[in-house]
């Protein structure tokens, strides 16, 4: 079996016998921040191990998965676009929430050795938004794009007892999402009109890529035409989960508009805090939070 080096596109070195985690992306190696992240816990954790971004095609990601479960050096890590659906039959356990969201976003090596996909997008995102706007149950929610990180968002907002209503592109993913959540006795409305659905919003979430920027520039990108922001109603909180650049075109907007809002960020720290954990769960997880927050 060929090594992990082999079959990814950017070159990373790895320390003989030394552990490691990886993120497994298109691109991660042009700015992801979980190898600051994971590395800042390592050494505050005092713990000998390495993470690599691991940039990767589709087609090599079935090889490149084997490679990883050969390989007992490696721990764990994340997944990032377009992966998170993808690599879901390459592994050998996904856990019951990722596979009801369709989608994993963070790895670990079990103590059998066998590697498990797990989904921590979502929890993250309930944390974040309820640190700020209080207890979202109860309120109405309009999720925008239906990716890895859109389903694993929807899905847990739709679990902690929102109103949901999800807007795609694609809107027979709409429909398809709707239903599977409608199985689970979870009630999701599907959007076609999506200015219509802005009048009555408490929180606009951004799961769609526009606006994101692999090195953090500026740009205009948004996943509808910003006027729209001006049907929100004033109390709104809008949330885009991208984190790169913090302040994307639709929350410049939103903020000129007078609406609270929040940027990716602090979902990005979450959801890695909780990754690692799972990968090391007999750590403390304040010092995880602690050595995180200070990259």
């Amino acid at each position: 079996m060929p090594s992990v080096t082999d079959l990814i596109s950017n070159p990373i070195d790895l320390v003989s016998d030394r552990p490691y985690g990886a993120i497994l992306g298109l691109s991660p190696s042009q700015g992801a921040r979980s190898p600051l992240l994971w590395r800042a816990a390592f050494k505050a954790l005092n713990l000998e191990a390495d993470f690599h971004p691991f940039d990767v095609t589709p087609d090599a990601l079935e090889s490149v998965v084997q490679a990883l479960k050969a390989d007992s050096r490696f721990i764990g890590g994340a997944i990032a676009v377009p992966h998170k659906e993808l690599i879901l039959p390459f592994l050998d356990e996904v856990e019951p929430a990722a596979q009801a969201i369709g989608a994993v976003n963070a790895l670990r090596r079990s103590p059998e050795g066998k590697i498990v996909g797990s989904n921590t997008d979502g929890l993250a995102a309930v944390d974040c938004l309820e640190s700020i706007a209080g207890k979202v149950e109860g309120k109405k929610m309009l999720v925008l794009g239906l990716g890895g990180a859109g389903k694993a968002v929807a899905t847990s907002f739709a679990f902690a007892g929102v109103e949901l209503s999800v807007w795609n592109r694609d809107f027979t993913k709409c429909s398809a999402f709707s239903e599977k959540l409608a199985s689970a006795q979870v009630p999701v409305t599907a959007v076609s009109n999506l200015a219509e659905a802005f009048y009555n919003t408490d929180f606009l979430v951004n799961c769609t890529s526009a606006g994101f920027s692999s090195d953090g520039s500026e740009n205009d990108d948004a996943p509808f035409e910003l006027s729209l922001v001006g049907r929100l109603p004033d109390h709104a909180v809008v949330y885009d989960i991208i984190y790169q650049p913090l302040q994307t075109a639709l929350l410049k907007a939103s903020e000129q508009r007078g609406l609270s809002t929040l940027n990716g960020k602090s979902m990005n720290f979450g959801q890695a805090v909780l990754a690692f954990c799972l990968a090391y769960p007999k750590v403390d997880r304040t010092a995880v939070e602690t050595a995180m927050a200070a990259v």
